[in-house]
């Protein structure tokens, strides 16, 4: 994993892993999308990726969650703009081993905890 500034994460290829940073402390794992205009990127939320329709729906979708232990759907290819354009935003970035990684132990936990 390796820390950089905003500038050289807009130059980062969709596809790149990464949690937003300040000293110390991680953001949510996510996945960069497209960079727009030089100034803002899609990205693909992880942890809150609720197939939801719009801001109400998603609602609905988490207090039926919490009141009756529903399952929640994810959509883990809807893209969304990050839209905050904090110039001092660091990031860190995911390296290819990091990810690799990352994938095994899903798997392990995969053959732990659902078969």
């Amino acid at each position: 994993m390796r820390i950089v500034n905003r500038a050289d994460f807009l130059d980062l290829p969709k596809g790149t892993v990464f949690s937003k940073y300040e000293p110390c402390i991680f953001g949510d794992l996510e996945i960069k999308g497209s960079t727009v205009c030089g100034k803002d990127f899609y990205v693909q939320q992880i942890a809150d990726a609720v197939d939801a329709n719009d801001s109400d729906e998603f609602g609905d979708v988490l207090f039926g969650a919490a009141q009756n232990g529903t399952s929640v759907k994810l959509d883990l290819d809807c893209e969304v703009r990050d839209g905050l354009f904090d110039a001092d935003q660091l990031f860190a970035v995911w390296e290819k081993s990091d990810v690799l990684q990352l994938v095994e132990r899903l798997q392990r936990a995969i053959k732990d905890a659902y078969t």
